[in-house]
């Protein structure tokens, strides 16, 4: 059960905090909310009490996050459909999952296919999103601002490249 303070994930919408609980009277109905102000903007999310477990995730932890990253980041990127609706589908349902590892590896793959070939705007609309949706949930992990935690994913992507520009050639 999540309480107010709790740093949380929505699957679809991101990061936040749940800052109350409320209660509201819906076609005769008594229904509790869980209230989410969501990170980086003055936004607030309800959520049905009753589906927060379904809507919702825990953030992760700060160390996870670390590992997380470097495990996916280090990984060789996958090839991507090179159908833009097929690839439209896969990025989409990956990034509605709500987990992070998946937003990792479609960050991961979006850049790399952004290196390899211009990116279209739908694609960097889709590489924009799970960028907004990683970097919220290091955001909240890092406790530091959204913009910052843009930054240091950008850092973490251009060292990838680096370590993989180098593999293969031989040490002077």
């Amino acid at each position: 059960m999540f309480s107010i303070g709790d740093k949380v994930i929505h699957r679809t919408r991101g990061a936040g905090a749940i800052t109350d609980k409320k209660e509201m009277q819906i076609a005769e109905r008594s229904e509790h909310y869980l209230v989410i102000q969501m990170l980086g903007s003055s936004s607030t999310l309800m959520v049905p009490a009753d589906q927060a477990e379904e809507r919702l995730r825990p953030a992760c932890k700060k160390a996870k996050l670390r590992r997380l990253l470097t495990s996916e980041l280090s990984e060789e990127p996958e090839e991507l459909p090179q159908d833009y609706k097929k690839r439209k589908q896969l990025v989409e349902n990956k990034l509605k999952s709500g987990k992070t590892k998946e937003w990792i590896e479609m960050v991961r793959d979006l850049t790399y296919r952004g290196e390899q070939t211009h990116l279209s705007t739908g694609d960097q609309q889709l590489l924009d999103r799970a960028m907004d949706l990683l970097a919220g949930e290091l955001a909240l992990a890092q406790e530091v601002p959204q913009t910052q935690a843009v930054l240091h994913l950008n850092t973490m992507l251009q060292r990838r490249d680096e370590l993989v520009d180098h593999q293969g050639e031989s040490p002077e």
